[in-house]
Formats: structure tokens, C-alpha cells, sequence
């Protein structure tokens, strides 16, 4: 946390010392020579952190700091948990849709989604429970719902 306070701070001293410059400044010849010198002044100051990483840093992909420590680990079934939750509440909402252009009363959706170790979320079954209809409007339902959402459909009439 000291590294992000260090260097927002670093940033506001150098924009604020470059705004007093330009300010007691007076105009004239020296005015655009002056507002290149402080851009350059708190690019710099922006750049600095990065300077400090080492190169078997960037090689290794891994920026390791005293406070922050980023890795590919990070990823945790919490997170998954809610990615799946997501999901699930389009594909919901999506089935519903099409269902009611058809016509078609919804009574739940269930929807087998997983995600696996490199974070892809693989949806590999809609089940769709229905109120009772006919046979040709189940049909209907499970080739619109398999062609529109891109995954197969099984529609269950109660």
C-alpha cells in the first residue's frame, strides 16, 4: 500500500510544482518551453515506478512488491461461484425471452455451468421446465433456445 500512496503522492507534488511554475511564470517566450519541461517533468514522475522493476521481473510476468504481490493464484471459488451466478441469471433471462415469443410459460431453468482451471466457463446443458403444452411447442423451444444461446436444450413439460 505504501508503494500506491508513495507514487500518487510523488504525482500530485509534481503536478502541483508544475502548475506553480507555470503560474509565476510570466508569459511570453518562455511560456510553451516551460509547459513542455513540466510534462516531461511528470511523465517522469509517472514512469518511475515501472523503472524499478527488474528485468527478471517482466521475464517471469510477476510484479512483486513488499505490499502487492499479483500471481496466477489469485483466481478463487468465490469468484467462481459468482461468475457462475452471472450465468446463470442471463441464460435465465435469455430462455424467458425466447420462451415468450413462442408463446410458452416458464415455470425454472436450470442450467449446468462449470469453470475450469484456466478460468473458462463451459455451459454444457439448459434444462427448461415448462407448463404443460404441446409436444410441437416443446420442439419449438428447444431448437430456438439450442440455436440463439448456442448450447443444447432439454424442455421438460410439467
Amino acid at each position: 500500500m505504501d508503494f500506491l500512496k508513495n507514487t500518487a503522492l510523488g504525482l500530485i507534488a509534481a503536478a502541483a510544482a508544475g502548475t506553480l511554475a507555470t503560474v509565476i511564470v510570466p508569459r511570453g517566450s518562455m511560456d510553451k518551453t516551460l509547459r513542455a519541461v513540466v510534462g516531461i517533468f511528470v511523465v517522469a514522475v509517472i514512469c518511475s515506478p515501472f523503472a524499478q522493476i527488474s528485468e527478471t521481473e517482466l521475464i517471469d510476468g510477476a510484479f512483486v512488491n513488499s505490499d502487492v504481490i499479483l500471481s496466477d493464484d489469485s483466481y478463487t471459488a468465490e469468484m467462481q461461484e459468482k461468475m457462475i451466478g452471472i450465468f446463470n441469471s442471463e441464460i435465465n433471462s435469455n430462455v424467458k425471452e425466447i420462451a415468450s415469443e413462442l408463446n410458452i410459460n416458464v415455470v425454472s431453468v436450470n442450467s449446468e455451468i462449470t469453470v475450469d482451471e484456466n478460468c473458462c466457463i463451459n455451459i454444457h446443458k439448459i434444462v427448461v421446465n415448462i407448463s404443460d403444452c404441446e409436444t410441437s411447442a416443446k420442439e419449438s423451444l428447444s431448437v430456438k433456445i439450442s440455436e440463439n444461446l448456442g448450447v443444447p436444450a432439454e424442455v421438460i413439460a410439467e
